[in-house]
Order: structure tokens, then C-alpha cells, then sequence
């Protein structure tokens, strides 16, 4: 079974970047004093002892006792705990008995911890809220720029319209919107919304077909001149009734001719940069209509989070994290997501960066 190492445990607790390798994989020790995924402990993979500062051996562990790291995640040497004989070049970690959440008990030796398995770390990253997981590495990054942080933030429970998670960094608000995806090379689904005939279509959906209508090219002229000779609107459903007057195929969730959850036309995929500029810069400023500062993604595999600047304000003012701003866009979609939504179509905003 494989055990921890200090390449498990944070480099920014004091003392600690002077082990090999500090860091350099999953951190498993808590990095926060309000949030911990691994709060159900690990257990002992032998026999062994647990120690005091003083390096006396205070109590036997048996094999497979629960342990528990604990806030900040010190790594000590032997001979800092003054241990003498086989032990005394091993790497110690101060460990509770009781909780993550509780003062150290004594010290073992970091390898005589098991790891968990990888179907353990999965249960545990699948138990665990996105947006909590996204205020702690937010947090670590006010931390080691020495941002005032508060440790008390909102995160907003399934299916609401509230902001996917509220901090408060450098004394004033910050709003998150969050996205999740599995793999960061595939596009990631940056808001998706609604549209039916019996309702009115969403803005950012009308002006992102106008966008494209504007820049598109028919018999010699942009698609918009093609399309008001014609009697259609410059808006979603004009460009969508254009398009089915080509493609019977292509309208909303009921439309005749048209899949039970509709469909969009091709031509609402790009990587022409001319328009992908456009539509870039109508992301951001629905984002700052929404309240929005930063857009994290959480790489699901990796358990990591890339996040970026969306809101007002110049760097180092309205970004108190100093984080990038959103960069370009290397492609965009506005195709069909799932099935139909109470008889509207779902319309997902799908982006490469």
C-alpha cells in the first residue's frame, strides 16, 4: 500500500520547504482552518509510535488507528524531535487522534501513514462542493500574497441563481462564477441558457446571434443585409427561422421538422478571430452585468482550479488577487446542451481558451 510523503504536504508552512520534493503532488494535509476534504482521517499502514516534542515515545499505535493531519501541516525531522536510533532520519508529521480540527497529539513517522486509494480519493472529491473546494484554493492564493482573506464565504445551492460562491478578499466582495470540466482541452460550457417561442429569448442569446449575423457572409454580403431582405429579424429567432428556411432540421424543442431538444445551426461554431474577439468581449461584460470578478474552472481530474479575472476594474484595483484577465478564445459554440428544459431548448455557450 503506498504511504505519504512530504511531496503530499503543503511548502508554505514554515520549515517545511527544506524537505525534498515538498509539494510536488495531491496535497493531502489541510491548507485552511475551515475546510478539509480528507476530514475522515488515515490510518496507520504498521505498528508504530507516536512521540513528543521532546522526542519520548508517548504512545504505541496499532496498526490501521485512525490519524488525523492537522492545521498548519508541520513536517519535522527526527532530529528536530530529538529522536535518536533508526528513527532519527525519518520525516515526522504531528497528528491528532480526534480531529483535523484538534491540537497535535504527538508525532509519527510520515511513511507509516497509508494513502488512500484512488477509489477512496474519488468518493471523497465526489463528496466534497466545488464551490468550497474553490474558496480554499482562493484562499491559498491570498495567503501567499499576503491578501486579507475572510474564511467566511456564501456558496449557492443547487439550482439557484445566487453567485456560484461570495468572498470577501481585501476587505471588499468578490463574486465567482464557477464551471467544471474533465478534461481542460475539451471546451468548457461557460453559462447555458433557455429559449423557446412563448418566452422572451435570453440577451445574451440574441446578441450573440447578432454577432454572428453580422460577420457572416452570404452571396457576397453579410448575413445580416441577406437576412432583412428577406423579412427576418436581426435577433435569435430571426437567424434560427433563416436557417430552418435552408434546413428543416434546424428550430427550437417543438418546432416541426426539428429533434425533440432542437437544433442550432453549424454556423454558430467559430475560430475566426474577427468574431471570436466580439463575442469575447460580450462574455465579459455579461459576466460584470452578473456581479461576476473571477471565473474559476475546476479541472475535475486533477482536483485544480484556473482562475481568471472577468470583472471591473484594473489589475491590482477591482483584482485584488492580481489574477490574468479571461484570454482569448480559441473557439466558440452555441450548440443545443441536453434534452429540452420544459419544452424550451437548452443553449450552451461552449468555449476553448
Amino acid at each position: 500500500m503506498a504511504t505519504f510523503s512530504p511531496k503530499n504536504f503543503p511548502k508554505d508552512v514554515p520549515g517545511n520547504n527544506t524537505f525534498s520534493g515538498i509539494g510536488e503532488r495531491t496535497i493531502y494535509a489541510p491548507v485552511s482552518k475551515s475546510m478539509y476534504k480528507y476530514d475522515k482521517g488515515f490510518h496507520t499502514d504498521k505498528a508504530t509510535s507516536m512521540y513528543d516534542t521532546s522526542g519520548k515515545a508517548k504512545q504505541q499505535l496499532t496498526k490501521g488507528k485512525t490519524v488525523y493531519f492537522t492545521y498548519p501541516a508541520k513536517l519535522l525531522t527526527g532530529q528536530q524531535l530529538n529522536i535518536t536510533g533508526g528513527s532519527a532520519r525519518s520525516t515526522f508529521v504531528g497528528v491528532s487522534l480526534t480531529s483535523w480540527k484538534s491540537k497535535v497529539d504527538g508525532y509519527v513517522v510520515l511513511s507509516h501513514i497509508a494513502k488512500p486509494g484512488g477509489g477512496a480519493q474519488n468518493r471523497v472529491a465526489a463528496g466534497s462542493k466545488t464551490q468550497d473546494m474553490c474558496a480554499e484554493a482562493v484562499m491559498k492564493l491570498a495567503y501567499k500574497q499576503k491578501i486579507e482573506v475572510s474564511e467566511q464565504y456564501k456558496t449557492a445551492r443547487p439550482g439557484s441563481t445566487a453567485p456560484d460562491l461570495e468572498m470577501t478578499i481585501g476587505k471588499a466582495g468578490a463574486q465567482f462564477e464557477i464551471k467544471g470540466t474533465n478534461s481542460r482541452t475539451a471546451p468548457i460550457t461557460f453559462f447555458d441558457k433557455s429559449a423557446s417561442r412563448s418566452k422572451a429569448v435570453p440577451k445574451l442569446l440574441d446578441e450573440i446571434a447578432v454577432e454572428f449575423v453580422k460577420t457572416l457572409r452570404k452571396d457576397g454580403a453579410t448575413l445580416d443585409k441577406t437576412m432583412e431582405s428577406m423579412g427576418y429579424p436581426i435577433s435569435f429567432i430571426g437567424a434560427i427561422d433563416y436557417f430552418k428556411s435552408i434546413d428543416k432540421t434546424i428550430g427550437l424543442a417543438g418546432d416541426a421538422g426539428t429533434p425533440a431538444s432542437g437544433k442550432l445551426p453549424a454556423e454558430f461554431t467559430t475560430t475566426d478571430t474577427t468574431i471570436l474577439k466580439k463575442l469575447h468581449k460580450k462574455i465579459l461584460e455579461h459576466f460584470k452585468e452578473g456581479g461576476d470578478n473571477y471565473f474559476a474552472i475546476h479541472n475535475r481530474t486533477l482536483d485544480t482550479f484556473e482562475i481568471y479575472y472577468v470583472g471591473k476594474g484594473n489589475n491590482g484595483s477591482g483584482n485584488k488577487l492580481k489574477l490574468p484577465t479571461l484570454p482569448n478564445f480559441k473557439s466558440f459554440s452555441l450548440a443545443t446542451y441536453g434534452g429540452a428544459s420544459s419544452g424550451s431548448t437548452r443553449c450552451g455557450l461552449k468555449i476553448k481558451l
